[in-house]
């Protein structure tokens, strides 16, 4: 994700010196200052979506499979589009959009709002691939909410495999579900419910001015 952020700062500053102009006249006492016109564009990646958990809770583990399985992560799709907006004044704002497998149209959007650095938690090591570093809180947002409300949060890190790119990214939504099980079957010994919502890059990232 640093890297991303990096990247959007670094288009940022290009589109600003790219539209900064300087306009005179003969008469230096009467030199006008021309604002650069406000510029706008967007980035948009194509992902596919996999739910994996890892449940350690030898005498109640199907029940709680099937719970998971029946209460998918948000957007509960295959498909997603990752969509990042750039504005030459605004901070980028990134947000995800699960898409309608029938007609590959986009539903549920979400806006994706990074809310600090956390340090990774032990039970997500029991998930192959898990890294150690760049982990970030992020407040999923829907992107018609009337409050600005999360519906969730999650624990998230991006595989970059190619660098400052997203061909080929891996984006991570991880979440350590341990206490809520424990909760809902007190009575059971449960050692660790983790799940996490991979994305997988299919295509896209080219800008797109709007």
């Amino acid at each position: 994700m640093k890297y991303l952020v990096k990247k959007s700062v670094l288009l940022l500053l290009v589109v600003s010196a790219f539209c900064a102009c300087d306009n005179s006249n003969d008469n230096n006492d009467n030199d006008e200052v021309i604002l650069p016109k406000p510029q706008s564009s967007k980035t948009v990646v194509n992902y596919t979506g996999e739910v994996e958990f890892v449940v350690d809770a030898p005498q109640i583990r199907e029940d709680i499979e099937q719970d998971l399985k029946a209460n998918p992560p948000f957007g509960g799709s295959k498909k997603y589009q990752f969509v990042i907006k750039f504005h030459s004044t605004l901070s980028p704002l990134y947000m995800l959009y699960a898409v309608n497998p029938e007609d590959d149209k986009s539903a549920d959007g979400y806006i994706l709002d990074i809310a600090g650095k956390v340090e990774s938690k032990d039970n997500y090591r029991l998930f192959p691939a898990a890294s150690a570093n760049a982990w970030y809180k992020m407040d999923i947002v829907p992107v018609d909410t009337k409050d600005g409300k999360p519906v969730a949060t999650y624990d998230v890190f991006m595989q970059l495999n190619i660098p400052s790119s997203l061909v080929h990214s891996k984006m991570y939504f991880c979440e350590d579900l341990t206490e809520k099980y424990r909760q809902k079957f007190p009575n059971e010994d449960i050692h660790a419910v983790v799940r996490r919502l991979v994305l997988s890059y299919v295509s896209g990232g080219d800008i797109i001015n709007e």
